[in-house]
């Protein structure tokens, strides 16, 4: 027969299974009335119908004769099985005879009918359905001929054992395997359990009872489908008697696999009400690693998202569950193509790789034959991949006498490389012997094995890439007998873990050309009871940061502890916190005498019970793992006696130690549980005695996340016994740790946060110490570590030894692809694409991107913000996601593919091209990053350009600088020849702003990039006007550079361009510098002419005003209007001065452009100075130094101090004036800024003039005339001489003062400077006043006034009218 015989236990166990999960004393209609389901009160209380056949009755086929009933084999909540024989087909089969309600009888027909159309081998096959009744007329009964299993239920199999994990996983993954094909067709199972999960004789699954699955594609609403399952099954959306779908079910398999590995349920009350309340509240389900520490976390991760809350957060279906099954399968089990799964996504992998070569087999005796050299190879392959495996790696490449193993190759984990070396001392020093031992015939005397292990960031996919392999290989070559030699990059991973010894450097010749490569002879493994005491011995442990406060709590439970206090602490915080240098702070501060006990829990003993709890029992009587066992069990016993303990605690503690017992010692008889348990007690006996006997007892546990069941037992026993002992326990974990203990007083929790940037900047400059780092450079890692100790500590060690910027340590790399390793990969590819967007993306865009079910997508994000990689927020425009550590999307970014990445980048540009043209607009600068990225230079150049212009206009000038390098990095990609020149200046004008803003004029690179733009411009030529270039910044330069024969001929060449071309802007922009120029040159009368050009030429509309001063960096009119005020005060036209700065102001207001309203303040504010109104100078230049510290405008703000402090001085405080010019004029000269040098020693000599400092002020004017004569800028030329009069009278030299006041004027008349002219007239007629030649000083200051009254009232000329008076009277005087 095809059919299978199915055992009694098949059904009759499936009422019997909805009772498992309700207390015994309490019988089960009792629950369903506490619970409310109606639906489920009717089904239990449903009376079996009458109209059922009877065991020895034929039924079905035409003439009623097809199946013969024999003994019913159990009844479930919708039916009644028989087991029957198949006339027709001869075999066995199962009847079900379906018990609808009355009323529901064609819905469970038209359920039973698709339930039939299933066919799949993970589900009971349905021969049939058919009806049946006991009298024509009556009801018909419907019922399903099914095939008849041998075997046992899952319910059945879980009484008597707890599945290993991976049985568990394979038996989870068939489930999925029925649902999927189930719900691909529109049936959701509903009561799935394991009572309906039959495991054949075969080893086959099949899913059983679907009589409460409903029909999704044509839904019947009716009271019936408003519940159903088993209760300690249920979902939360069957409890409250919501819609259900395929979620419901792979809830329901997410509870089955949570009791396969624990043998519990996850969600338990003692009442119906009290699980419903369970079920359906927010709380998520308990961690499964919570009741099974053993287990991975890949699997505790898999069961949160089969068992959300919210149908939304869980696998969208059974298929999808399914292939994460067998993608974890694949990992935690798989080797080689298996655990890599299909894919052949070439990815970036940190890989560590152990060679491992046979060699000298056939020295000292005849060669092997061919048979022998395949027997041993057999042998060795055979041995190196079982020490390969046992250190988790996988076998690469196994050929001839060499192994290749991967470390990181399909499944990072944070200590690869220290496995990669364990794993080659094993291969080079035990495998000889065990070849000998497996090969006792052959002769192997000779025989020896050496390895060679490299770690390297490489392409990794279906096989591995690059020369890594022959790395490896060559550093085995290097190594004698039994010998393991490491490259440098796997020595700087392991060296605090293993002791070796450097072998020098040699080179490397490979396809990439020849490499010089270090090399490391590994001896052994360190001897270390922690992590941390190895940093400890190799002398690099970082400075205690930020942690005081914490210390400090920590001492003052210590002192308690001291007293008799006992007190559990647990130090919690994430990966590189800080928790092991806060603990090692807390050793080095306790005062002796103390008992430290210290025990480290690792990865590699997280499935090997009781590991720590030896280690510390080993601890307690002073013995150690490398004494024989019976000076172990001596000691041992000596403690014990010692202590006052009894005989059967000794035993107990000896069974522990693995060493002998007498043969008739009681604890023998003990059952292994109990036997645990007094074990447990005899050693926190042990422990607590300690206390009293010794010295109190400090007690160090590091890195429960990797304890394993055993240990947190024996602490949940230790924390009971631990409040009145002279015990402190410090326990350290990552935040997924949390302990299932009950809570006690005695328990403290201290977590761990980010350090702040100061103390961030504080601990880089305390590891940088003795070597000089910039504070940008300090910045910088501040910005890239997040506050993570020792993310700062290792970036910083790699800044110090000159590594590249933007990459991240060896150090870092396992413990950051470890955390994205322990993703599943749907969530990893979601890390990574996001890595692409960038440290922080928007929900909106990402969607996009991505092209995924917003659902699921959503889902997925939640589960990485669940695991810590990202943390949720919000944007302008909506949700948003940033990534909790800079370096983890670093890594996530550089893991992938240079391919992949690319293919990412095209699609984000593509996308936020076509759906987010506001963020193009916005953000240039993330636009131009994916173009970059993404192979496309040409377009990015222009959006690097624009981002840099809204930086500068922001005041974020590196960032300016940044994107405009960016960009021009670019230009030589630009197809064109004239294209590139033109963009290529084009852009210098732009970052030729943004360094000199944030270096001065003086650095060699601006001055190379300011004589690169000076080439362009004849080579540009004729589309300089169509280029619509910034001109501000070239001009700044060559007149800070006092380079004005340049600017001068720059702007010749823009006024002909402008007239040529119709240009307006370009002719008042080159009418305005030309007059500025000749302004300095102290050509005054040349530069009014110019100025009144630039002004005929720009009238313009406001938005036209509002263009050019956004092109220009300074809107030309108002430039001009505010440069004529000078030049009108100079000219003595001192009513054109004031009309010419109000129109300049009110245009810059109007215009609303920040530099050329800084430009208009300060230049009418010089016009002011000129007119000597120290008032408006004052308000004026506040203005421009409130806009300047807004903007960033490092030039005006220094200007602007230097003639607030001359009207500071004017005003009546030269001291404080002085002191700001002084501070200015210094500042001047670090920025390289020589331009206005004599104006400003001009103010400077004054204020000191006033204080009486007359040589301070002879020297301030030497040096301002020595300017001008090397720089041409003569326009304060005849000042500086009337002052330098004024200095000579003052020491009485009155002949070399009057011949510096005829100086003056004669410059000041040369320049056309009516106003410098009338200055020194009035100092030479007060000095020819008090020589006695009244007259002849009347006479001359006669005629000054009368040339510069026409000009308007100012205080000089008040000042000479009173002088003239003066002069006037004295002359009436001394007429005879």
């Amino acid at each position: 027969m095809d059919a299978i015989r199915e055992v009694d236990e098949m059904s009759r166990e499936a009422p019997q299974e909805d009772i498992q999960a309700w207390p015994p004393e309490k019988d089960s209609s009792s629950w369903v009335s506490d619970s409310g389901d109606s639906f489920l009160q009717d089904v239990l209380h449903a009376e079996p119908s009458s109209r059922l056949p009877v065991p020895g009755q034929w039924l079905g086929g035409a003439d009623g004769r097809r199946f013969e009933l024999f003994e019913p084999m159990g009844r479930g909540g919708m039916g009644q099985v028989f087991r029957a024989r198949d006339a027709t087909l001869g075999r066995e089969v199962a009847l079900k005879f379906l018990l609808p309600r009355p009323g529901f009888e064609a819905l469970v027909l038209a359920e039973a009918r698709a339930v039939a159309r299933l066919d799949h081998e993970n589900i009971v096959r349905i021969f049939d359905v058919a009806e049946w009744s006991r009298v024509p007329g009556q009801l018909r009964v419907p019922f399903l001929v099914m095939e008849c299993l041998e075997g046992e239920s899952l319910a059945r199999l879980l009484e008597h054992e707890r599945p290993e994990l991976r049985r568990a996983l394979d038996l989870l993954k068939a489930i999925a395997a029925g649902l999927a094909h189930a719900h691909e067709r529109g049936i959701v199972h509903r009561d799935l359990k394991p009572g309906n999960v039959f495991l054949t004789r075969q080893g086959a699954v099949k899913l059983l009872d679907f009589g409460l699955s409903h029909l999704t594609r044509e839904p019947v609403r009716s009271a019936l489908q408003l519940a159903g399952g088993t209760p300690a099954y249920m979902a939360p959306e069957q409890w409250r008697g919501e819609a259900q779908d395929a979620r419901t079910d792979i809830w329901a398999a997410g509870v089955v696999l949570y009791e396969l590995l624990t043998g519990e349920l996850p969600f338990q009350g003692a009442t119906p009400a009290e699980l419903r309340a369970r079920v359906t509240s927010s709380e998520p389900a308990p961690p499964v690693r919570v009741r099974h520490p053993e287990l991975p976390r890949q699997v505790e991760a898999l069961l949160a998202t089969a068992l959300a809350k919210e149908p939304a957060r869980r696998f969208a279906s059974a298929l999808e569950l399914r292939e994460e099954l067998r993608e974890l399968r694949g990992r935690l089990f798989g080797t080689g193509r298996e655990a890599r799964g299909p894919s052949t996504e070439l990815q970036r992998r940190q890989v560590t790789l152990v060679s491992c070569q046979l060699s000298g087999f056939s020295e000292g005796g005849a060669p092997l034959d061919t048979e022998d050299v395949g027997e041993l190879e057999l042998a060795f392959h055979e041995a190196s991949v079982e020490v390969i495996e046992r250190n988790e790696g996988s076998v690469a490449l196994s050929m001839g006498g060499e192994v290749l193993a991967s470390f990181g190759w399909t499944q990072g984990r944070e200590d690869d490389s220290e496995r990669a070396v364990r794993a080659g001392l094993q291969l080079t020093r035990e495998l000889r012997d065990t070849l000998q031992r497996r090969l006792p015939h052959l002769p192997l005397s000779g025989l020896s094995v050496r390895g060679g292990v490299h770690t390297e960031l490489m392409v990794v996919g279906p096989r591995l890439q690059g020369e890594a392999p022959k790395v490896a290989a060559w550093l085995a070559h290097r190594g004698g007998p039994g010998e393991l030699v490491v490259s440098d990059s796997t020595w700087t991973l392991v060296r605090l873990s293993f002791l070796g010894e450097s072998l020098g450097a040699q080179d490397f010749e490979g396809l990439s050309g020849r490499m010089h490569l270090e090399a490391h002879r590994v001896s052994r493994e360190r001897e270390v009871a922690s992590r941390f005491e190895r940093a400890r011995l190799a002398g690099s442990l970082s400075p205690l940061v930020g942690r005081e406060r914490e210390l400090e709590w920590l001492l003052e439970l210590w002192e308690r502890a001291r007293r008799g206090q006992g007190a559990f602490v647990l130090v919690s915080g994430e990966a590189g916190i800080g928790k092991s240098r806060l603990i090692e702070a807390l050793r080095e501060r306790i005062p002796k005498p103390v008992r430290l006990c210290r025990m480290q829990c690792w990865s590699r003993f997280s499935t090997q019970s009781l590991h720590p709890i030896i280690e510390l029992l080993l601890g307690l009587v002073d013995a150690g793992p490398e004494q024989p066992p019976l000076e172990r069990l001596r000691r041992l016993e000596a403690r014990m006696k010692e202590l006052g303990q009894s005989e059967e605690d000794t035993h107990l503690l000896a069974l522990l130690l693995e060493l002998p017992v007498p043969e008739d010692s009681p604890v023998l008889r003990l059952t292994p549980e109990r036997r645990k348990e007094r074990s447990f007690e005899a050693l926190v006996h042990l422990l607590v005695q300690c206390t009293c006997d010794d010295a109190p007892v400090l007690l160090i546990i590091e890195d429960l996340h990797w304890a394993d069941s055993c240990l947190l037992e024996f602490l949940g026993v230790l924390l009971e016994r631990s409040a009145g002992a002279q015990i402190l326990v410090v326990l350290s974990a990552r935040p997924e740790f949390q302990p299932d203990w009950p809570p006690r007083d005695v328990f403290y929790r201290l977590t761990l946060e980010r350090l702040p940037s100061e103390l961030s900047a504080e601990l880089v400059r305390e590891v940088s110490r003795g070597h000089a780092l910039t504070e940008e450079a300090v910045q910088g890692l501040v910005k890239r570590t997040d506050g993570i100790p020792l993310f700062i500590e290792e970036m910083t060690r790699m800044a110090l030894e000159g590594g590249a910027a933007a990459s991240i340590p060896l150090s870092l790399h396992e413990l950051l692809l470890a955390r994205l390793d322990m993703l599943p990969s749907r969530q990893k590819s979601l890390a990574q694409l996001g890595a692409v967007l960038g440290r922080e993306f928007a929900y909106d865009l990402l969607a996009a991107v991505a092209e995924r079910d917003e659902e699921l997508l959503r889902r997925e994000l939640a589960g990485l913000v669940d695991a810590g990689l990202l943390r949720q927020g919000d944007c302008v425009k909506g949700l948003a996601y940033e990534f909790r550590h800079a370096l983890l999307q670093e890594a996530a970014y550089q893991s992938l593919s240079r391919k992949t990445r690319m293919s990412h980048h095209r699609r984000i540009v593509r996308v936020v091209a076509e759906r987010f043209p506001g963020l193009v607009e916005a953000k240039p600068e993330v636009f131009a990053y994916h173009l970059t990225e993404s192979g496309q230079p040409a377009p990015a150049v222009g959006h690097w350009t624009r981002a840099g212009q809204l930086a500068i206009h922001r005041g974020a000038y590196p960032e300016a600088q940044s994107h405009l390098s960016r960009a021009l990095e670019l230009v030589p990609a630009l197809p064109d020849a004239a294209q590139r020149l033109q963009e290529e200046l084009r852009i210098l004008t732009f970052l030729g702003m943004a360094m000199t803003l944030l270096q001065g004029y003086s650095t060699p690179e601006v001055q190379r990039l300011n004589d690169r733009f000076h080439e362009l411009i004849p080579q540009v030529g004729e589309a300089l006007p169509r280029l619509e270039l910034q001109w501000w910044e070239p001009f700044s330069n060559y007149y800070a550079r006092s380079e004005f024969q340049r600017a001068y001929e720059l702007a010749e060449r823009l006024v002909d361009l402008g007239r040529r071309h119709g240009d307006r802007g370009l002719l008042a922009l080159g009418h305005r510098i030309m007059a500025s120029t000749l302004g300095l040159w102290g050509r005054q009368r040349e530069s009014l002419e110019y100025l009144e050009r630039a002004l005929a030429c720009s009238e313009f509309t406001l938005e036209q005003h509002r263009r050019l001063a956004a092109q220009y960096w300074g809107e030309p009119r108002t430039t001009a209007l505010a440069y004529g005020s000078i030049v009108q005060a100079l000219l003595g036209r001192m009513e054109e001065s004031r009309r010419w700065g109000q129109e300049a102001l009110a245009l810059a207001g109007r215009v609303g452009h920040p530099n050329t309203t800084a430009f208009a303040l300060f230049y009418t504010a010089v016009g002011c100075c000129l007119r000597r109104e120290p008032a408006e100078v004052l308000r004026l230049t506040d203005k421009v130094i409130e806009l300047a510290s807004e903007r960033s405008f490092r030039i005006w703000h220094m200007l602007a101090l230097v003639f607030r402090g001359w009207a500071l001085s004017e005003l009546g405080h030269p001291r404080e004036g002085s002191e700001l010019i002084q501070q200015q004029l210094a500042s001047s000269r670090v920025m390289g800024f020589l331009t206005s040098c004599p104006s400003q020693q001009l103010l400077f000599a004054d204020c000191l003039l006033k204080l009486g400092r007359v040589r301070e002020a002879l020297d301030a004017i030497q040096e301002g005339l020595t300017s001008s004569a090397v720089t041409g800028e003569r326009n304060a030329d005849s000042g500086l001489h009337r002052l330098w009069g004024e200095c000579l009278l003052r020491w009485g030299r009155q002949r070399e003062a009057k011949y510096r006041f005829i100086r003056a004027i004669a410059i000041a008349r040369e320049q056309g400077a009516g106003l410098f002219e009338l200055r020194a007239t009035v100092s030479l007629c007060q000095l020819l006043r008090d020589l006695g030649r009244p007259e002849a000083a009347r006479r001359m200051l006669e005629r000054a006034c009368g040339r510069f009254e026409a000009g308007g009232e100012c205080v000089d000329l008040q000042e000479a009218r009173v002088l003239l008076a003066s002069l006037s009277r004295a002359e009436v005087r001394v007429l005879p």
